[in-house]
């Protein structure tokens, strides 16, 4: 979820981007170092940073406001939605009354598998058995709970022998993740841009500007989207007795702080009638009867 630390983060990375365009510092627009760094300037950071930018550094500031935070309403009754989808490393292929559970070399093995039954004796539906796939798991454990809730059955490494079987049919799934807007917030931003003349100060101060002034959505490392506005800039030269050149410039953020959480997959469903019959899947469980 976004926050102001993968906020400023990215910010950065953005400026970065735009004002040392090859990825090194010696490509600056002011054809001096650069470095970008979060938050304020300590009165500590303040004599090193002179020492620093006569020495032919320059920096940019990023800053969060507190006392800018506001809160706006998020979605009403902050809905869950589909948010990603990941293809399973985990997968299983049925031919015949065979089955045989396949991992992707080199990955965790992640995702849902299965098999639909018929045919089972005391099955009025198709038995169905799944499971979830886990870091720790192999083509051998992954085929042995698979065959542990049905009767008659025969795991050998990864593959499944269903004897008797009228039918055998193989259940995959990814990993889905859904989002949810949990809370929305505005909150000011300052980037403050410094060098050791007011013609540099200008013209990191303009770069910085223009890295932000088409991008109004940027989007942070776990992906989380927020909006970026520009308000008033000013130059400040209150240290330039110190050899300092300022130019803080105030940005409005709203982001949302949302969650994630897994999302089952439906892959067998049934329904229990009077009687105790069973119209579509019956799934088993590692203590079903044999």
């Amino acid at each position: 979820m976004a926050d102001i630390a993968t906020i400023s983060t990215a910010i950065a990375g953005v400026l970065a981007t735009a004002i040392c365009p090859d990825g090194t510092t010696g490509s600056a627009v002011t054809g001096r170092p650069v470095i970008i760094r979060r938050g304020g300037l300590t009165q500590a950071d303040l004599g090193g940073m002179v020492r620093t930018v006569q020495q032919g550094c320059d920096f940019i500031g990023i800053a969060d406001v507190p006392d800018s935070w506001a809160r706006l309403d998020e979605p009403l009754g902050r809905p869950w939605r589909m948010d990603t989808a990941r293809a399973p490393t985990a997968t299983i292929g049925a031919t015949g009354v065979t089955a045989v559970v396949t991992l992707t070399p080199g990955v965790a093995p992640c995702g849902t598998l299965g098999l639909r039954v018929t045919g089972l004796p005391g099955y009025g539906g198709a038995a169905c058995v799944l499971h979830v796939a886990t870091a720790d798991d192999t083509a051998d454990s992954i085929a042995a709970a698979l065959a542990a809730p049905l009767p008659g059955v025969v795991a050998t490494g990864g593959a499944i022998t269903i004897p008797g079987a009228a039918s055998v049919q193989a259940l995959n799934a990814g990993v889905v993740t859904t989002r949810c807007v949990a809370r929305r917030q505005e909150q000011m931003f300052i980037i403050t841009t410094w060098s050791a003349t007011p013609a540099a100060r200008d013209a990191l101060g303009q770069a910085a500007s223009d890295a932000l002034a088409l991008n109004d959505w940027l989007t942070d490392a776990d992906g989380s989207t927020f909006r970026i506005e520009a308000r008033a800039a000013s130059n400040d030269d209150t240290a330039m007795n110190r050899g300092l050149f300022s130019r803080p410039a105030h940005y409005l953020v709203t982001f949302d702080t949302d969650l994630t959480r897994p999302a089952p997959v439906m892959l067998a469903g049934g329904i229990g009638l009077p009687g105790g019959a069973i119209e579509g899947d019956v799934l088993l469980g590692p203590a079903a009867p044999a």
